[in-house]
């Protein structure tokens, strides 16, 4: 009779850390899915500002070489008007400025690609370390039912 008395309260043991492990592991993937929903929000935002900056300097490029065409142009006026042929020294200066600001464009360029790399690795760092604090207390979670098991079978 004591014996199982002494098997029931065993039992009711294990049965109530079952549940309370149970719990906790319903409540880790929980939060786990709202890390993961939070760090998709954060990714797809960030892409699409980057994509915006992109387009943003895109724009202002072609707003520039139109500019600097115009420049060109008016420069070769005066300078017909004047009467003076320095329009091929003015052509060289104007060309030397469309490379000197293309290769700038070519740098932001690849500035905002570096920021688009970089925030991939953040985004995939948090990930990891969202993934870790799942399998940390789901292994504590497995450990425990072990341990319950070994105490039923006894």
């Amino acid at each position: 009779m004591a014996e199982n008395i002494v098997t029931e309260a065993a039992l009711h043991m294990v049965q109530s850390f079952r549940e309370a492990n149970q719990a906790v592991a319903e409540s880790i993937v929980a939060s786990q899915e709202r890390n993961v929903k939070f760090a998709q929000s954060i990714f797809t935002s960030g892409v699409e500002i980057l994509k915006s900056h992109v387009e943003g300097t895109r724009v202002l490029v072609r707003k520039i070489e139109q500019q600097t065409q115009q420049q060109q142009e008016a420069f070769e006026s005066l300078l017909q008007a004047l009467g003076q042929d320095m329009g091929p020294e003015i052509g060289q200066q104007m060309q030397k400025q469309q490379e000197t600001f293309r290769r700038l464009v070519r740098e932001l360029e690849q500035q905002t690609q570096q920021q688009q790399e970089a925030f991939q690795k953040l985004v995939q760092a948090s990930m990891e370390v969202s993934k870790n604090l799942l399998y940390t207390p789901l292994s504590y979670y497995q450990q425990s039912l072990e341990a319950n098991e070994t105490i039923s079978s006894v």
